[in-house]
């Protein structure tokens, strides 16, 4: 019988060479530059979906708080001597006080209409600010005080239910015409029935706002996403209306930038989304438009006859 002996040699082990390991680098910076933007547009359509939803749940309440109320729309601001009941704006938030000025806009009196107002208010990445600054505070009353500046969303409150306050021009301008007139109406809607074109206006907006933990400057205002109201496009002026936002060479509004003032340059939107903004119409419906669809006064005054349209003196 015939033995047969197999010997297998071996090649002796060595490691990568300087050329396989810069073609596995540069593979994994393929897979890194296709998979993180990947990533991040998922994270973007997320926040969006989360954002559209408590868009629709805000916007719903707020037309709740009209039927409870004979169908008036809630102001945006109540003057300080306007009584507040406690069952419609609560006193405390998790155990903490809030602040008076707090409750006299619109968040805290929305909220008896939310299930979940902390999800629907501060929506997307918004709840991250939301979070870090209620957990992080020194003062929790503070906190809940500049959670309330900056919600996801901004009203259109200059013409929708007033901001009553001396620093809005269009309340400003309604009461010295009623205290000539009796009889003359606010230059804003204060009722649902009372609006023409509902799908049309601007009700709720995706906003942004100035930063409260950082200094203000008029031509560089650090800025952080969320603002609890809206600023239109043109306001009054003598013989007319004037721009308010910021306007470029070619005569257009322009987009807001994030290193800007928000309220001149863009009337405190924020295009977040993919360059738009997130729309909730008085209606309950929610779209995304351009900036550039966000500078006609008909979407956001009911009685504006054109795009640049203010309220003048009769």
């Amino acid at each position: 019988m015939y033995q047969i002996n197999l010997r297998i040699r071996m090649r002796p082990s060595r490691g990568f060479t300087i050329i396989e390991m810069m073609v596995v680098v540069g593979i994994l910076g393929v897979l890194a530059g296709i998979i993180l933007p990947a990533a991040n547009l998922l994270s973007q359509a997320a926040d969006t979906t989360q954002e559209r939803g408590g868009a629709r749940s805000v916007v719903a309440a707020w037309r709740n708080w009209s039927t409870d109320h004979s169908g008036r729309l809630l102001p945006g601001q109540l003057e300080n001597s306007a009584p507040l009941p406690g069952s419609e704006s609560p006193l405390f938030w998790n155990g903490t006080p809030i602040p008076d000025i707090a409750r006299r806009r619109w968040i805290w009196r929305l909220t008896p209409y939310l299930d979940d107002p902390g999800h629907m208010l501060w929506a997307g990445s918004q709840q991250q600010f939301w979070e870090n600054t209620i957990a992080n505070a020194a003062d929790q009353s503070n906190a809940v005080y500049v959670t309330t500046l900056h919600p996801s969303f901004g009203l259109n409150t200059d013409y929708l239910g007033g901001r009553q306050s001396a620093s809005c021009d269009t309340w400003a301008l309604s009461e010295y015409v009623q205290s000539q007139d009796d009889g003359a109406r606010p230059f804003y809607a204060e009722s649902l029935s009372q609006l023409r074109q509902p799908a049309r206006l601007i009700a709720f907006a995706s906003s942004r706002g100035p930063d409260p933990h950082q200094g203000n400057d008029d031509e560089n205002e650090p800025t952080i996403e969320g603002y609890w109201r809206l600023s239109p496009p043109w306001k009054p002026a003598s013989g007319g209306s004037a721009p308010r936002w910021a306007v470029s060479s070619n005569g257009t509004f322009q987009n807001p930038d994030p290193g800007t003032s928000p309220e001149n340059t863009g009337g405190f939107l924020s295009t977040r989304h993919n360059e738009r903004c997130l729309v909730a119409a008085p209606d309950g419906h929610v779209a995304m438009h351009p900036f550039g669809a966000m500078g006609d006064m008909q979407r956001w005054a009911d009685a504006a006859t054109n795009s640049e349209w203010a309220p003048s003196l009769p």
